[in-house]
């Protein structure tokens, strides 16, 4: 969850809410969610894991990737969102076809993964010239 919360502060999101171990987030600028998706999976891998966390299969350092720890799938769309307060919890939520696709993206990725709709592609074309390219 602090990589996630220090990621979000990071690039300018706001955590929407939690649904048991997954998070909801929104941004305004599709550039800001890549980045912020980019960086999550980054943290993830330079944290400081317990050992018996790492001795399990799924959390162990291997061949067929850099990830060690938690791996966590993070799908990303851009679209309009219906936006409504929350009176009990003062926050704001998210509803519609928009939050619905990003959650059908993560659900179609793997674990360390980032899934993106074109609809993100397209937006983070427009601001090319302002990415940053991270290798892991």
């Amino acid at each position: 969850n602090n990589v996630m919360r220090e990621c979000l502060s990071e690039h300018n999101g706001y955590e929407v809410k939690t649904i048991g171990d997954s998070f909801m987030v929104a941004f305004e600028k599709a550039l800001d969610a890549v980045s912020f998706s980019l960086s999550v999976q980054e943290g993830l891998v330079k944290s400081v894991w317990p050992q018996e966390l790492l001795n399990l299969d799924h959390c162990a350092l291997n061949d067929n990737g850099p990830w060690c720890g938690l791996r966590v799938r993070i799908g990303v769309h851009f679209g309009e969102v219906d936006v409504q307060l929350n009176t009990l919890t003062g926050r704001y939520d998210y509803f519609g076809n928009t939050v619905n696709k990003a959650a059908r993206m993560e659900g179609a990725c793997v674990g360390g993964a980032v899934a993106v709709t074109e609809e993100v592609m397209e937006k983070i074309e427009e601001h090319s010239h302002d990415m940053v390219v991270i290798s892991m």
